[in-house]
């Protein structure tokens, strides 16, 4: 009889995917008390308003270190959601692999969402549901950074589909 290593095809499953949201502490309360809510979104970022996550949990923390810098008496707190692939895969997606200077496609998507603008042409509908990329340093000089990501999550199905997810609080700044 073959014994199949771990990596065998036989042996994969469409597992869930580990992504991580570098918060403060109140608001890492109200995630997990009400949820995500598409309220909060702030716009201008990367990929517009939506709700941000990464694959890198110490990308996160760093997130959550800079955001309670900034709010007086709160501590970092990174929030854990295992989120099916297949049901990610059932939205509306983009997905961007590359975020050198020379990625067109990706920086002219960051330049217009950071000056307000959306994914979509007008006529369209104006969000992706999810979209998924590098994170831009800085948009001007065209810098990303190394070894980051984000999974941001920007229409109701998308918040949907992370309020149903599993999630915890998986690391705190005490």
């Amino acid at each position: 009889m073959v014994t199949l290593p771990p990596w065998s095809p036989r042996q994969w499953v469409n597992q869930l995917v580990t992504l991580y949201h570098g918060t403060d502490d109140r608001s890492a309360a109200s995630i997990l008390d009400v949820g995500v809510r598409s309220a909060t979104f702030r716009v201008n970022r990367d990929f517009g308003p939506g709700f941000y996550t990464t694959t890198v949990e110490r990308q996160a923390f760093t997130w959550a270190w800079l955001r309670s810098q900034g709010i007086p008496g709160t501590q970092p707190a990174v929030i854990q959601f295992d989120v099916d692939r297949d049901r990610v895969g059932q939205l509306q997606n983009l997905w961007f692999v590359r975020g050198s200077f020379d990625a067109e496609d990706y920086w002219s998507l960051v330049f217009q969402c950071r000056q307000g603008g959306n994914h979509r042409p007008l006529g369209a509908t104006p969000w992706y549901d999810v979209v998924i990329g590098p994170v831009a340093l800085d948009w001007i000089q065209r810098l990303q950074m190394p070894d980051g990501d984000q999974v941001s999550f920007h229409t109701d199905a998308a918040v949907t589909l992370l309020n149903s997810s599993k999630h915890r609080r998986v690391r705190d700044g005490r």
